[in-house]
């Protein structure tokens, strides 16, 4: 089984990302995330839960790929003949559409501007209506369940479930 230089050059830069994030999950995590003696499920996750998770699905992203690698690099091949450069771009600028400079600018006004004054819910509820407009979806009753849907499903999981407050505004007192 030969493997390309492309495969081996992947597989290097996986084991070393690998690496990287054990020694994020093992070393960092544990010294930079005090979690609080006898911190138990009834007051909530631990602070450390989000970066534990993050840790072990990049690791188990990065495993599989691994594997997928090592054992089929012909997959890998393939996905690169997709994916490969056809070098015919001939030095054309790069160019984004107003639409898309109209979704970041609203990105950027939900979580600099509307959340820290009117909080999470009602400020994600207009952003998530506004991306569905700029997308091009206009029947209004679409544009009101779906979003509001989608907070009251946030909601549930942070508040309820996961005993984790989002910001309520400043005009909200949070």
């Amino acid at each position: 089984m030969t493997r390309s230089a492309e495969v081996r050059s992947e597989i290097l830069l996986l084991t070393v990302l690998l690496a990287a994030d054990l020694l994020f999950y093992a070393v960092v995590i544990p010294f930079g995330i005090a979690d609080p003696q006898g911190f138990g499920l009834d007051e909530g996750l631990p602070p450390s839960f989000s970066a534990k998770v993050a840790a072990g699905l990049l690791a188990l992203i990065m495993t599989i790929r691994l594997v997928s690698l090592w054992f089929r690099p012909e997959i890998a091949q393939a996905d690169g003949d997709i994916l490969a450069d056809d070098g015919d771009d001939a030095g054309e600028p790069i160019t984004i559409s107003t639409r898309n400079l109209v979704g970041i600018a609203a990105a950027l006004v939900f979580a600099y501007v509307l959340v820290p004054v009117i909080g999470f819910y009602i400020s994600g509820f207009l952003l998530l209506s506004a991306l569905m407009r700029i997308m091009g979806e206009a029947r209004l009753l679409v544009l009101a369940w779906q979003p509001a849907v989608v907070v009251f499903l946030i909601w549930g999981l942070f508040d309820r479930i996961f005993s984790i407050n989002l910001p309520a505004g400043v005009i909200f007192g949070g």
